[in-house]
């Protein structure tokens, strides 16, 4: 922002949200945050994102998706915390539910198990307890619950090469 008078300006305010979704997708909360963190006027920010809002530029069901379709199928991070990254970007409970609803348990457990096979290469030749901690460890940041973690690791770790000692 320019000067205080331009925090006021719809057209500057417009300007500055087409330049952030130029560079990337954006959720009208967050979006919101960006504007007024960077000075403009939050009334005159509502008025200008409805207006993209109801041109299809800003469009919080198709973020989620995207977000949901990024995080989950291409990170492999869980149900879980998939919707807690989109609750703290500011998407409403109805917007995260209707995302996360093609998302079950299988999907949990085949995220995983995609985790621990790229896992697996690394821990070929460590003991089993510190395999056992790393792969745990690797699946709990990736928000997994423990009966995925626990369940996924001892599938995992009996299915590698017999050159992993157990203890």
């Amino acid at each position: 922002m320019k000067t205080p008078e331009s925090a006021d300006d719809p057209e500057v305010v417009r300007e500055m949200a087409l330049r952030h979704l130029d560079r990337r997708a954006y959720g009208v909360a967050e979006l919101t945050a960006v504007l007024v963190r960077k000075g403009a006027n939050p009334e005159v920010v509502d008025d200008v994102l409805g207006r993209l809002a109801g041109v299809g530029l800003l469009d919080d069901q198709a973020y989620a998706k995207g977000l949901v379709e990024m995080k989950h199928e291409a990170r492999h991070m869980s149900r879980r915390a998939v919707a807690l990254d989109l609750t703290r970007r500011g998407l409403s409970s109805e917007v995260v539910a209707a995302a996360t609803a093609d998302l079950d348990d299988e999907s949990d457990w085949a995220g995983a198990r995609q985790v621990a096979a790229r896992q697996a290469r690394r821990l070929a030749g460590l003991d089993h307890a510190t395999a056992w901690r790393r792969l745990t460890g690797a699946l709990a940041r990736k928000g997994y619950s423990p009966a995925v973690v626990s369940g996924v690791a001892h599938e995992t770790l009996k299915n590698t090469s017999p050159e992993m000692p157990k203890d």
